[in-house]
């Protein structure tokens, strides 16, 4: 589906909302404050709702990433829905504000709601062989001004770090970390890879303390060997490639503290590639039209 199409099709609060009802309706109707999927009652203005058991009214909006913002701004918000999971490195909230008509702080306010939908479905355990890497996140000190520059940053200190892990023909994900010490990186591992599944790895010390835990195959990169048969760390290396590319040119910079944002949205991108445009969209809704989903203003900037 084209920019176009879909703009002609999501043009009306009333389509959008349509839909909305399609999505977090897939299996039965429910009230979102009680949770009952007893009879729900609707108003004929098609906006409005009421559960019969709790009696509450409601909108299919309710409680989701777009619970509190003006419904007359749906079509914008599909909009943001669209470029940022159709553009392959997103998009700012600059260039967002600017092709959906509204102020850059609104946009930017919008993205990080969009990016918090990512991580509201449950994750089941990677396995079979796992490809694991640290990346150090953060522009040049060479190309910042003097005054700017830390000494000794240009290996990584003063950065963002981030841990990675990408299953072969399957889900990647990528955490930020206080450190890329072993003590930091390991409860990652057991949160996210099953025990006994094979992991490829650099020859960085931090990784030593992943024997007897897993079945741990390097490559040493400290003296020039990349791949080893079927060895390598090729796949995840490409994952923090694009990373960068979406850090530099179209962020330019995000905020430390926003990081792992940044990071869900592009793993979701990732890992939604072989999806068409409409799934993909309705996956990050499905997302985004949960309670856990939804990121205030005040949680956002604090």
């Amino acid at each position: 589906m084209n920019l176009l199409e879909f703009s002609q099709k999501f043009a009306t609060v009333e389509a959008c909302l349509k839909h909305l009802e399609k999505v977090r309706w897939r299996d039965s109707e429910f009230c979102p404050h009680c949770g009952s999927t007893e009879k729900i009652y609707h108003y004929s203005d098609g906006r409005r709702h009421k559960c019969s058991v709790c009696k509450h009214v409601f909108r299919i909006i309710t409680g989701t990433m777009f619970g509190d913002s003006p419904i007359k701004l749906l079509p914008k918000w599909f909009l943001a829905v669209y470029f940022e999971t159709t553009h392959s490195k997103g998009i700012s909230s600059r260039m967002l504000a600017k092709h959906i008509g509204v102020k850059q702080q609104t946009a930017w306010f919008m993205l990080h709601r969009i990016r918090n939908a990512t991580t509201a479905h449950e994750k089941p355990m990677l396995h079979s062989i796992i490809e694991i890497d640290e990346k150090y996140i953060g522009g040049k000190e060479r190309n910042k001004h003097a005054s700017k520059r830390t000494e000794g940053s240009q290996g990584g200190s003063g950065k963002t770090i981030a841990f990675g892990m990408k299953q072969r023909e399957g889900e990647t994900r990528a955490f930020k970390v206080d450190s890329a010490k072993g003590r930091d990186l390991m409860p990652k591992l057991i949160d996210n890879v099953a025990i006994g599944s094979k992991v490829n790895a650099d020859d960085a010390t931090a990784y030593s303390i992943l024997n007897g835990f897993y079945d741990v195959d390097t490559v040493q990169h400290s003296k020039g060997e990349y791949v080893r048969d079927a060895t390598h760390t090729n796949s995840i290396e490409s994952v923090w490639a694009m990373v960068q590319r979406v850090y530099e040119g179209t962020h330019h910079w995000w905020s430390e503290k926003h990081t792992q944002r940044y990071l869900d949205t592009i793993c979701n991108r990732l890992n939604t590639k072989d999806m068409n445009q409409s799934e993909a969209i309705d996956n990050l809704l499905e997302g985004g039209l949960t309670h856990e989903s939804r990121l205030t203003y005040a949680e956002l900037v604090r």
